[in-house]
C-alpha cells in the first residue's frame, strides 16, 4: 500500500487530478446504480379516475405514508402493495365511481337557487345509478346521463324523460341480454316517469346493447341472443372435435341456424268409430196367459143354489212382450299440444381445414400439402355426428380444405402481445442485470488498469556515464562500448551515429533508457 501511495505521489499533478475525478465519478455512478436497483417497482393502482376520486385516493395515500406517482392519469404504487391498498381503500369506499351521490346534499346552502338544486338533484341521481350499475362484476366503469324535462302547469302531454348509459366492461367480459334488461329496468325504475323503452345502453366500443326488436327479422333481442348462442355452441363443437385431429388453429367453422320462434297451442278431440265399447245394456220380457169360461146367459144360470146344467166352453188367452236396449261408447282422445317456441328448422355449417406443411432439406419455406379426400370425408362424418345432423330437417355440412394465410395485422398483434408478456420480465431482469454489467465493465476498464499502474514498480535509474555529452541510461553492455567507440572514431558524436547504424537494437535500448530516466 505504501508503494502505491508513493507511486501516486510521484505522478504529475494533472495525472493525479484525473485519477481523483475518475474515482469520484465511478463512486457516484455506482451509488446511483445501486439506488436505482433498490428503487421499488411501481404498478398501476387505479387508472382513468375522475378528478375528485383521484384527489381523494392521493390524499389517502399521503395519510398512509405510501410512496406513489401519477403518470398519464394513473396512480402508481409499489407493486408489492397494490392489492393490499385496493382492499384498504375499498373498505373506506374509494374510489366512489367518479360521480357524486346524495351526499351532495349533506351540506345545505340557503343561497342555492332552484335551478342549482334541480341540477344537483340530477347529478346525485346519476351518481347513485352509476354506483349501482358498477356493482356488477362485469362492469369496470359506468356513466349515466339523464334528460329530465321540466314540468309545466298548462301542458297535458309533456316530454318524457330519457336516459343513456355508457358501460366499460372488464377485459374479456360481456353482458348478457338479461343483465342489459336489468340495467334498463334499474334506470327506468329510478327515475319518475321514465319508460324502459327510452333507456339506451352502449358499451365503450360504441355497440348498442339495447336492441328490443330487429325490424328486418321481427325477432326480439333475447331471440337473437338464443340464435347466436346456439350457433356459437355448434361452432365450438366442431372446433372441439376437429382440432385434436388436425391441430390447433387449423380449423375455422361458421354455423347458421334457422330457428322457428312461433308458439302454437292446439287442442283437438278424436273419435274412433272402430273402437266401440258397450256402456250399458237393458232387456225387458213380459208374458201373460189367462183361461175363460162360457155359459148360457140369463137370470136362471146366475141364481144361487141352481146347478149349472150347461157345460161352458173354455178358451185360453196368451200375450208376450220383449224389449232390449244397448248403449255403446265410442273412444275419444282429447289432446292439448303446445309447440316449442324455439324449434330448429335447419342447420348449416361451413368448415375450413388447413393442409399439411412440410419443410424439406435445404428449403427455406414450408411446402403445402392438401388433405386427402378420405380425410375430408372422415372430417365431414365427425362434424355431422357432433352437430346432430338430420337429413329430414334439410341440414347441410360443407368441409373444404384450403391453405390458411396469416395477415400482417395478426402477426403484428401477436408480436405486440408477446412484447407485452415479456416486457415486465425483461424490465425486472434488467433492474438487476444492468448494474452487474456496468460494474464488470467498470472493473475491466477503470479498476484493473488503475491497479496495474499503481502496482507496477519503476526500475531504478542506472548511474550516468562519465563521458561528456548527453546522459545515457541503458544496458551496461552499451555503456561499456562508449569509450571504445570514442577511441576508434575520434569523436563521440560521430562514433555514436556509426554505432547506432550497426547496432539498431542496442541503440533503441539506449533511447528507451533515456526516456525512462525522464
Amino acid at each position: 500500500m505504501a508503494n502505491i501511495i508513493d507511486a501516486v505521489k510521484s505522478w504529475p499533478a494533472g495525472k493525479q487530478i484525473a485519477l481523483v475525478i475518475s474515482l469520484v465519478l465511478s463512486v457516484a455512478g455506482m451509488v446511483l446504480l445501486f439506488s436505482w436497483s433498490q428503487k421499488p417497482d411501481y404498478a398501476v393502482l387505479y387508472t382513468n379516475l375522475a378528478e375528485s376520486d383521484a384527489g381523494m385516493v392521493v390524499q389517502k395515500l399521503k395519510d398512509m405514508k405510501v410512496p406513489y406517482t401519477v403518470e398519464s392519469g394513473a396512480v402508481m404504487v409499489p407493486s408489492d402493495k397494490v392489492y393490499d391498498l385496493r382492499f384498504q381503500l375499498a373498505a373506506q369506499g374509494l374510489p366512489r365511481g367518479g360521480g357524486v351521490g346524495f351526499e351532495l346534499f349533506d351540506k345545505t346552502n340557503f343561497s342555492t337557487t332552484d335551478f342549482v338544486q334541480r341540477l344537483n338533484y340530477r347529478r346525485a341521481m346519476q351518481g347513485e345509478v352509476e354506483r349501482t350499475i358498477m356493482s356488477l362484476s362485469e362492469v369496470e366503469r359506468c356513466r349515466v346521463h339523464l334528460a329530465i324535462p321540466e314540468k309545466t302547469l298548462f301542458s297535458r302531454d309533456g316530454e318524457r324523460p330519457t336516459a343513456s348509459v355508457l358501460v366499460k366492461l372488464m377485459p374479456g367480459r360481456a353482458l348478457s341480454q338479461s343483465q342489459v334488461h336489468g340495467i334498463v329496468h334499474l334506470v327506468s325504475s329510478s327515475v319518475e316517469g321514465l319508460n324502459a323503452r327510452d333507456v339506451t345502453v352502449i358499451d365503450n366500443r360504441g355497440e348498442m346493447l339495447t336492441q328490443p326488436v330487429n325490424d328486418s327479422m321481427g325477432l326480439t333481442s333475447s331471440q337473437l341472443e338464443y340464435q347466436r348462442s346456439y350457433e356459437k355452441d355448434i361452432e365450438a363443437r366442431v372446433l372441439g372435435i376437429l382440432e385434436p385431429v388436425v391441430g390447433k388453429g387449423k380449423v375455422k367453422a361458421k354455423a347458421a341456424v334457422d330457428v322457428d320462434f312461433t308458439r302454437i297451442e292446439k287442442t283437438e278431440e278424436k273419435f274412433d268409430p272402430d273402437a266401440q265399447v258397450v256402456r250399458s245394456e237393458q232387456k225387458n220380457l213380459e208374458k201373460s196367459t189367462s183361461p175363460q169360461r162360457g155359459g148360457i146367459p140369463g137370470v136362471t144360470s146366475n141364481l144361487p143354489g141352481k146347478p149349472n146344467t150347461t157345460t161352458a166352453a173354455i178358451s185360453q188367452g196368451q200375450s208376450e212382450k220383449k224389449s232390449e236396449t244397448i248403449n255403446y261408447e265410442i273412444s275419444k282422445i282429447t289432446s292439448h299440444v303446445i309447440s316449442p317456441s324455439a324449434a330448429i328448422k335447419k342447420v348449416t355449417v361451413a368448415v375450413l381445414v388447413d393442409g399439411i406443411y412440410t419443410l424439406e432439406k435445404g428449403a427455406k419455406e414450408q411446402k403445402y400439402m392438401p388433405r386427402t379426400a378420405e380425410d375430408i370425408k372422415y372430417y365431414d362424418e365427425l362434424v355431422k355426428n357432433a352437430i346432430g345432423f338430420t337429413t329430414d330437417r334439410g341440414d347441410e355440412v360443407k368441409v373444404v380444405n384450403m391453405p390458411f394465410k396469416a395477415t400482417m395485422e395478426d402477426g403484428a398483434m401477436a408480436s405486440q402481445e408477446k412484447k407485452k408478456e415479456y416486457l415486465p420480465v425483461i424490465l425486472s431482469f434488467a433492474r438487476y442485470a444492468v448494474p452487474l454489467i456496468i460494474g464488470i465493465v467498470f472493473i475491466i476498464i477503470v479498476v484493473k488498469p488503475l491497479v496495474k499502474a499503481l502496482t507496477t514498480v519503476t526500475p531504478p535509474a542506472p548511474a550516468p556515464a562519465a563521458a561528456a555529452g548527453p546522459q545515457m541510461m541503458s544496458s551496461p553492455a552499451a555503456i561499456e562500448k562508449i569509450p571504445e567507440i570514442e577511441k576508434k572514431e575520434g569523436s563521440l558524436k560521430g562514433g555514436l551515429i556509426e554505432w547506432a547504424k550497426k547496432n539498431p537494437r542496442e541503440a533503441s535500448e539506449l533511447v528507451r533508457g533515456w526516456m525512462t530516466e525522464e
